[in-house]
């Protein structure tokens, strides 16, 4: 297995792509287990919507910026 790296934003959405419908008892405990992951990514800011990785905030920053400079003008 080749290792790679993924923003943890995406990393979010493929644990939660893991889960799916639990037809025995081994399976209500695997997507238990998913949940608990996500509920860990969750409480330290990531998930669906609201976790914004440094450079797209330090882009949104710049963009900002020059939009307020451009209104000034």
């Amino acid at each position: 297995m080749n290792a790679r790296r993924v923003k943890l934003h995406e990393l979010y959405r493929e644990v939660e792509a893991l889960g799916g419908v639990a037809a025995s008892s081994e399976d209500e405990a695997y997507n238990d287990a998913i949940h608990d992951v996500l509920a860990i990514l969750r409480a330290s800011g990531f998930g669906e919507g609201f976790y914004v990785d440094q450079r797209e905030y330090e882009n949104r920053a710049r963009v900002s910026i020059a939009a307020q400079m451009e209104a000034a003008r």
